[in-house]
């Protein structure tokens, strides 16, 4: 008799197979040889998204510069999806037991250009047009090696087809998001309850990891910002690290962060602001902008309408308060999952939303040295929307 654990292997299983053959379909209907699908890990959050989703893998090695023969490729993963064949995915560690591949065949290689140009070879896919689906994350130096020594094969663009079947969540990837969410939303009230005069952005900022930590998640992004606006306004910001502004915060400031994160491979994402001490009215107006247009936003999704249409009506409720776009991200948002993308919530992306796409929305403002942020993340229902985040909205 199969029991519980047993029966959500298998479950799991089939998910990731049926992915592969989703991609694999939309290969075929391409009239492609395959996909060579790539992603990145070593650490980083950035970009792994591809490989984790059609197999569950992702590698802990870090970046290190090509010394052939003895290593290339490290902190890379490869699947190869032949239209008519088996599936081989190359990693770079013996940390293949993490994957959920079900029967694809898995090599370990520390040079795993060799073992992509066997596999291809292998897989009758050195001679036309292969499907790049990774572009971002494939090394010039593994691309020009491949096409070196496989000089009759070619790579079209597909990262759309990952794209396109990434959009649309399962009931299981949605349980991930909505918890991640939940422990994204804790750390980002523990943060704004930090933000108080004397605390430095380090210390806002800790304040959030020892929620995110115990928890098993980790801190990707903090744009933590804060200042003072009016006759003589001032910005208050670090790059490298983000958190590390040595100015602390004074009464009367403003402070706003967006945090984004990842458990269990999902992310989480969300942004608010605070008036530091009592807050003055002109800080409450920046606050109420960017809170009013991200509302206006979640209100326009519902089934069957478009990313543009979510923009506009936010970007819209923007401008009717005076304001101008704030921040580093000129778009009302973007869909989330493993990672950011689509679709994007920018005027003229007309694609059509469906339930089951988990979606940011998103806007920062600003005026006469006033700044407000805020993000929320929501699910699309059959009804209209689910909220995910759950952070506390208003501090004044």
């Amino acid at each position: 008799m199969e029991t519980s654990s047993e029966g959500q292997e298998r479950a799991l299983a089939e998910e990731f197979a049926a992915r592969r053959e989703a991609a694999t379909e939309a290969a075929r209907a391409r009239r492609l040889l395959g996909l060579l699908v790539c992603s990145r890990g070593g650490g980083t959050l950035d970009r792994y998204a591809n490989i984790a989703y059609l197999t569950g893998f992702y590698t802990p090695f870090p970046y290190i510069p090509d010394q052939e023969p003895h290593w290339a490729g490290r902190a890379h993963a490869f699947l190869l999806l032949p239209a008519y064949g088996d599936p081989l995915l190359v990693v770079d560690v013996p940390f293949e037991a993490t994957a959920q591949s079900g029967e694809v065949e898995i090599v370990v290689a520390q040079d795993t250009v060799a073992a992509v140009s066997e596999g291809l070879r292998s897989r009758d896919m050195e001679m036309g047009a292969v499907g790049m689906a990774g572009s971002d994350t494939m090394p010039w130096s593994v691309v020009r090696r491949l096409t070196h020594e496989l000089p009759e094969m070619s790579f079209d663009p597909a990262d759309d087809i990952l794209d396109d079947l990434r959009a649309v969540k399962s009931p299981r990837e949605i349980d991930l998001l909505r918890r991640a969410s939940e422990i994204g939303s804790r750390a980002l009230d523990a943060m704004m309850e930090a933000a108080q005069p004397g605390a430095t952005h380090a210390e806002v900022f800790l304040a959030g990891q020892t929620v995110l930590i115990p928890a098993r998640a980790i801190m990707q992004n903090a744009f933590i910002v804060s200042g003072r606006g009016g006759a003589n306004p001032k910005v208050v910001r670090n790059a490298f690290p983000t958190f590390g502004a040595a100015e602390p915060l004074q009464e009367g400031d403003w402070f706003q962060a967006g945090i984004s994160g990842v458990r269990d491979g999902y992310l989480f994402d969300l942004a608010r602001s605070t008036p530091v001490g009592a807050p003055s009215q002109p800080q409450v107006d920046a606050f109420e902008a960017a809170f009013a247009s991200v509302d206006a936003g979640i209100a326009a999704i519902r089934p069957g309408a478009t990313a543009a249409g979510v923009a506009e009506a936010g970007l819209g409720a923007m401008r009717a308060r005076g304001y101008d776009l704030g921040g580093a991200f000129a778009g009302m948002g973007h869909g989330i999952g493993l990672g950011w993308g689509a679709p994007w919530l920018i005027p003229g992306d007309e694609t059509v939303l469906a339930p089951g796409m988990v979606l940011c929305v998103e806007r920062g403002v600003k005026r006469d040295g006033f700044s407000g942020d805020f993000e929320e993340t929501v699910l699309v229902t059959e009804a209209g929307v689910e909220l995910l985040t759950s952070a506390q909205i208003r501090r004044w």
